[in-house]
């Protein structure tokens, strides 16, 4: 059901179809390029606000590792944040973008606006932007399943696993029964289609990537029918002392499902860990 702040933000169902019908009048889509970049758009805390800067980076390397893993590498990441991050190599396909704005508590939606702002005034191609967060990690297969099924709408993640560190303990995140989706859960689960072939400077339904769990809804109205990756796609990690739910303060939740629905089966622990590369010597960020 609506709410009053719905209302007055334009985000009822109906608000958002006409919002949505009439982009579409104002804009022609056009055909996939057949060669998208997957623009991972990643939101990093402020060291002042961080507990442990050292950590916050440690954990963005290994996020960084696992990109660079893709069997595709048609690819690129750009983090946003106050400070740049220590031990990240700095390349074409990963970038630094400096956050001016204020390091309030809950920054992160104003860094995702301003990564999808930058990407929009910057690029003049066509492809996917991918919300990422800062300690997550991706199974080295969805970069190039989304280069080749090229959508033209976009892809979001129901698949996958929740690592709690202190134990690394995995548990599953799906459709299953008493289990939780992966893209309900974690915000590394969206990749939006964008194209600035045309429109540069046009944040279109981009601009409508704001909670997680409601982008595939929310794309629809636009034309965008998203599709799952058929396949776990991700690994969702809590408990590493760095979490944006700790300091929400939803994290206890998390541990909790971690414990309860805790994989015990070593052979699919194994495949787990071979197939995100857990045990592969540490890579260069």
């Amino acid at each position: 059901m609506a709410t009053i702040k719905d209302v007055l933000r334009g985000k009822t169902p109906v608000q958002m179809r006409l919002k949505g019908d009439l982009w579409q009048w104002r804009h022609s889509f056009d055909p996939p390029s057949g060669d998208p970049t997957t623009l991972f758009a990643i939101p990093l805390v402020s060291k002042r606000r961080s507990e442990d800067w050292g950590l916050v980076s440690q954990n963005l390397a290994a996020t960084i590792a696992s990109l660079r893993a893709q069997t595709s590498s048609r690819w690129q990441a750009v983090i946003c944040g106050q400070d740049a991050p220590d031990g990240i190599a700095w390349d074409d396909q990963v970038r630094f973008l400096p956050f001016k704005g204020s390091d309030s508590f809950f920054d992160k939606g104003r860094k995702r606006r301003a990564l999808i702002r930058n990407a929009a005034r910057t690029r003049k191609d066509d492809g996917y932007l991918f919300q990422f967060d800062a300690d997550d990690l991706l199974h080295p297969g969805v970069v190039a399943h989304i280069h080749q099924d090229d959508n033209g709408s976009g892809y979001y993640i129901d698949q996958g696993y929740m690592l709690e560190q202190p134990g690394a303990h995995f548990a599953p995140l799906d459709d299953a029964p008493k289990h939780i989706a992966f893209n309900q859960i974690c915000g590394s689960s969206n990749a939006v289609r964008f194209d600035f072939r045309r429109h540069t400077g046009s944040k279109g339904p981009l601009g409508e990537m704001k909670s997680h769990r409601r982008i595939p809804e929310r794309m629809r109205y636009f034309g965008y029918e998203m599709t799952p990756i058929p396949f776990p796609a991700a690994l969702y990690l809590v408990g590493h002392g760095e979490n944006m739910i700790a300091r929400r303060g939803t994290l206890d939740s998390k541990l909790r499902y971690a414990q309860t629905h805790r994989i015990t089966d070593a052979d699919q622990i194994a495949r787990i860990r071979a197939e995100f590369g857990l045990d592969k010597e540490t890579r260069d960020a």
